[in-house]
């Protein structure tokens, strides 16, 4: 199996120009895909623990451009005419679904159809306080709004009735290009596999490795058979091993893309890694 190759600016980039430049050089040395990232607002200081980092704090800071990621992708689509677009990660409950359904199908309308909507539930509670959205229940509000958004892009007219959304009969277009956006659902505990297995597209693990990775992809096996799905229609996504052999295990357990991280700032240093990546650990 080929794998795809996706890139992630290693920092927020609101500036036009360095965006341009650098979703276009992703595009043209073959990449399939770029990725931003959200935080609607980064607390000047927070208690919340990073879980990716063994310092417990995320690398982005409170003086860093961090653009909407939708509209970012935007802007990168008009730049662009193959690449694939994907948010790591929408922190979806932090977001009304019958105006994000709107926003992600607009986008992907707009793209031709290239938009892969990675969601998650976050881990920053001082983000959530902020946008007046209670931490503790946001993983039920992550599930009801993914089924809310697929009822927006499906039903006509779409109704939906749960605990934190309601609505119906309405109509909401444009229709995503292929009758859904798909869903990349982010995370590595159980919840984030079991809901990947029920309601995702894909799965996108966030710092796990090694013996717990395949851990939960076994997981994510057994939860697809007890739904009767075929667990390959489940495109798993990973950040990019510097190990060939990490790699090679990686795909042997069905991983089909890998993601690197790259500074839009530094062209020189995009063209080298994708490069090297590319002939050093993608080349047979």
């Amino acid at each position: 199996m080929e794998l795809k190759l996706g890139v992630m600016p290693s920092r927020g980039c609101a500036d036009a120009a360095t965006t341009a430049r650098f979703v276009r050089l992703v595009e043209d040395l073959g990449c399939e895909s770029v990725w931003a990232v959200e935080h609607v607002v980064v607390p000047d200081d927070y208690g919340s623990v990073y879980p990716y980092d063994r310092s417990g704090r995320m690398s982005l800071g409170p003086h860093d451009d961090i653009p909407d990621p939708l509209h970012w992708l935007t802007f990168a689509a008009a730049c662009t005419s193959t690449l694939r677009l994907g948010t790591a990660m929408l922190i979806l409950p932090e977001h009304h679904p019958v105006a994000l359904a709107k926003r992600l199908a607009t986008v992907d309308t707009l793209s031709g159809g290239r938009l892969l909507a990675g969601i998650g539930v976050g881990w920053l509670r001082e983000e959530y306080d902020a946008v007046g959205v209670p931490f503790a229940e946001r993983g039920a509000r992550a599930d009801e709004y993914l089924e809310a958004m697929r009822a927006l892009w499906t039903g006509d007219p779409a109704r939906y009735d749960g605990r934190f959304v309601s609505f119906g009969p309405v109509h909401s277009r444009p229709r995503p290009v292929r009758g859904t956006v798909p869903i990349v659902v982010g995370g590595h505990s159980a919840a984030a596999v079991r809901r990947a297995a029920r309601l995702g597209d894909g799965w996108y693990p966030l710092g796990v490795r090694g013996a717990a990775f395949a851990e939960r992809r076994e997981l994510l096996r057994r939860e697809c058979e007890a739904l009767g799905r075929d667990p390959d229609e489940v495109e798993v996504t990973v950040r990019a091993p510097g190990d060939r052999g990490e790699l090679e295990t990686l795909r042997s357990l069905g991983v089909s893309r890998v993601v690197i991280r790259a500074d839009p700032d530094d062209l020189v240093g995009v063209r080298d890694k994708v490069r090297h990546y590319q002939k050093e650990m993608l080349t047979s």
